[in-house]
């Protein structure tokens, strides 16, 4: 790696942070055009305060920053070996500051995060109440935000989409950068669509608790939002795939297509497969929200590892008390997890899921270094993770 391509995380997050302030102003100046209630605007001002979108670790908006510092600087590196200094490419187009406005489009589609806490239940987020159930800014003595926080998602979607519109309408690249956020959401609704089916399941009947749907799950709840979004974005914006490869390298650009794409894909698997042990064996007082897996009939890795591992009494204790809410039950279950080595068994996952994509992202380093060293970047922020 070189030193002169890499970025000061710390001091990036203050200056992100920074911006945030910014893109609140831009919607607070907003609301008044539309006529809409003071004690409405005031809702929303609470809404855009919360942790909702503040209060995470930033792994999207970061993250979409270090890949665009990587790709960035290994365009002008490239320009300059050539001697070519001409700025007529996507990459001249966008700013620092432009660049860190896109990191919080990216951290705004967290608002999935909202409906998600209510499908689930959800008690904690971020080490706070879940938003739905916080006193309502309307009227908190009597009030909880309940279910006035599904229209608030498509509030912070709508958002995203109107930050989008204000800065980038004029780019070159905003027709396409819009699409990649549509896809995002797509496959994350998609996503949790499967993740939630499992609710209307026959309690006990484990048919589709296999690892392939399990994956399934993962690759479009997780990769699309996590991972493969921000990198797509990045690579547009400094237009490493297309425009400064030449044609030459047409079956290179396919291969490392398809090597991103499968290893988010396995990212996503991984990171979600850490979350659903969080879930069960995390702290919450660390991992920020308290777990609901099993009292919400998921279908986690724990659950798909512990199928393949338990005996006949073990199965079909699990059966009977996995997916009811009481923490009796749930007890029940960890305890099952505990006699069959689900810790243990999850450490070797998580080392093999290391070891597996580190391959990949080594395969990757032949054909583009810089894209490699992004998701080495992305993989090493994820293994052995506490929250």
């Amino acid at each position: 790696m070189d030193p002169h391509n890499t970025i000061d995380l710390e001091n990036e997050r203050e200056e992100f942070i920074k911006v945030y302030s910014i893109l609140k102003n831009d919607i607070f100046n907003e609301l008044p055009k539309i006529k809409l209630a003071s004690n409405t605007i005031d809702y929303i001002k609470e809404l855009l305060n919360s942790p909702t979108i503040t209060g995470g670790k930033m792994y999207r908006g970061l993250g979409f920053l270090y890949s665009f510092n990587t790709l960035s600087n290994n365009n002008n590196n490239n320009n300059n070996n050539n001697n070519n200094n001409n700025n007529n490419n996507n990459n001249s187009e966008t700013t620092k500051h432009e660049a860190r406005i896109i990191g919080w489009c990216l951290e705004f589609l967290s608002f999935f995060l909202i409906t998600d806490d209510i499908m689930d239940n959800g008690l904690t987020r971020r080490g706070e109440l879940c938003w739905y159930r916080n006193p309502s800014p309307f009227n908190p003595t009597e009030h909880k935000v309940g279910m006035l926080a599904i229209n608030d998602s498509v509030l912070l979607e709508s958002f995203l989409f109107f930050i989008l519109k204000k800065y980038f309408k004029n780019k070159s690249y905003y027709v396409d950068m819009f699409e990649l956020f549509h896809e995002s959401i797509f496959y994350t609704a998609t996503g949790q669509l499967l993740d939630t089916s499992s609710y209307h399941q026959k309690r006990g009947d484990f048919t589709n608790f296999t690892f392939e749907n399990y994956s399934q799950i993962c690759i479009n709840k997780s990769s699309y939002l996590m991972f493969y979004s921000q990198i797509k974005i990045a690579i547009l914006l400094t237009e490493i795939m297309d425009n400064n490869e030449n044609k030459q390298k047409d079956d290179d650009n396919s291969t490392c297509e398809e090597l991103i794409k499968n290893i988010c894909s396995n990212l996503g698997i991984y990171g979600q497969a850490q979350d659903d042990y969080f879930d069960c064996f995390g702290d919450p007082k660390v991992i920020g929200k308290t777990g609901t897996d099993i009292q919400e009939n998921k279908c986690s890795w724990l659950v798909c590892k512990a199928i393949t591992l338990c005996n006949n009494d073990q199965l079909n204790k699990l059966k009977k008390h996995y997916g009811i809410d009481n923490q009796n039950d749930v007890s029940i279950v960890k305890l099952i997890y505990k006699e069959i080595n689900i810790p243990e068994h999850y450490e070797n996952f998580e080392n093999e899921q290391y070891n597996s994509i580190l391959n990949e992202i080594q395969k990757l380093s032949i054909i583009s270094s810089p894209k490699s060293e992004i998701l080495l970047f992305l993989l090493k922020k994820l293994f052995k993770r506490s929250k």
